[in-house]
């Protein structure tokens, strides 16, 4: 070994104690920052309170800049769409306003605000997320402010609110799954140069995102519980973390109220694909309730925890067909 290589071990060996201990203080410092604080705490109360409202911001303008400026804006107005998409829209309304609500519960118990405090924000929050985009629909040219949206809205916010008040948890859970779904390339109604997956593209957008996120034949939402907690029992045979799901989707549309639309002076019509609506029978899995002593991981698991877990499905649908899925996403 080499004098310089021998000056370099001796070092290393002589500072290695004093790495272990700052590596060990990073650990903790940051296992301590995921860790919900038992008082308030202001620095982290202006942090988040920053995050939201860098978030809404955001949010705000880009969804008006990505939608509603292309689509063109006149004078406010309401609209009525309570029938519109077999309400799939109005259970995802459910599900937005829910999770945020759950987040910001989150949030504002990390920064140490009192259970009835993060309620308050929680609710404040979502439905202020969730009426900037009704809002924005009444001034829309191509919709309007949808009352059954903001009472959707209010059910997924109060669906959250009542658990935590009844039960100081949340032992029914709101879930999504979305998968992007295949659509044909050939001609409809055999003519050319439109297909079914043109269609798909003009109601829902193009791309892996678009399809996962905005097309109501691929979305499902889920109530997921966990039966031996709903009910109060213990059974040694059913694990804490393994929940049952109902869930309900749709399939089969190609407009909001009905398949027939009017594109380029061409009457399309589809009536003959029925909108059926589905419903499902799974498992799934409550990450939540998975043990770790790592405040990150239980962070992470509570974040991710809105997606159902991928598990074999039993479907209904309302044309009476019955179908089981060995892996339904």
């Amino acid at each position: 070994m080499s004098l310089v290589s021998k000056r370099f071990y001796l070092k290393f060996i002589f500072y290695l104690p004093f790495i272990q201990v700052n590596i060990a203080d990073c650990q903790n410092q940051f296992q301590k920052f995921f860790t919900p604080s038992d008082t308030f705490n202001s620095n982290r109360a202006f942090l988040a309170g920053g995050f939201a409202a860098a978030s809404y911001s955001a949010f705000s303008l880009g969804l008006y800049h990505a939608w509603y400026s292309k689509n063109g804006l006149e004078k406010f107005r309401f609209f009525n769409d309570h029938r519109e998409w077999l309400q799939v829209d109005k259970a995802a309304h459910v599900f937005n306003a829910y999770f945020q609500s759950t987040y910001v519960f989150q949030g504002a118990r990390w920064c140490g605000y009192k259970p009835h405090q993060a309620l308050i924000w929680s609710n404040g929050v979502s439905l202020l997320f969730q009426s900037t985009i009704e809002v924005m629909d009444g001034f829309s040219r191509d919709y309007g402010f949808s009352w059954p949206d903001m009472a959707a809205n209010l059910v997924g916010a109060g669906f959250f609110t009542g658990q935590q008040l009844f039960w100081r948890s949340q032992k029914i859970k709101i879930k999504i799954s979305s998968w992007p779904k295949h659509y044909s390339k050939d001609p409809i109604k055999n003519e050319p140069g439109y297909t079914y997956k043109d269609r798909a593209n003009d109601l829902f957008g193009s791309g892996y995102f678009n399809s996962a996120l905005k097309d109501y034949n691929a979305q499902t939402f889920w109530l997921s519980w966990n039966p031996e907690n709903l009910f109060n029992k213990q059974w040694s045979a059913w694990p804490d973390w393994l929940n049952v799901s109902l869930g309900y989707g749709a399939d089969g549309l190609y407009g909001g109220f009905n398949n027939e639309w009017i594109k380029n002076q061409v009457v399309y019509d589809l009536r003959d694909i029925p909108r059926a609506r589905q419903y499902y029978l799974s498992l799934d899995i409550d990450l939540s309730k998975i043990k770790t002593s790592s405040s990150f991981l239980q962070t992470l698991f509570h974040l991710i925890n809105i997606v159902k877990i991928p598990a074999p499905a039993l479907e209904y649908n309302s044309t009476g067909k019955w179908k089981g899925h060995w892996m339904f996403y």
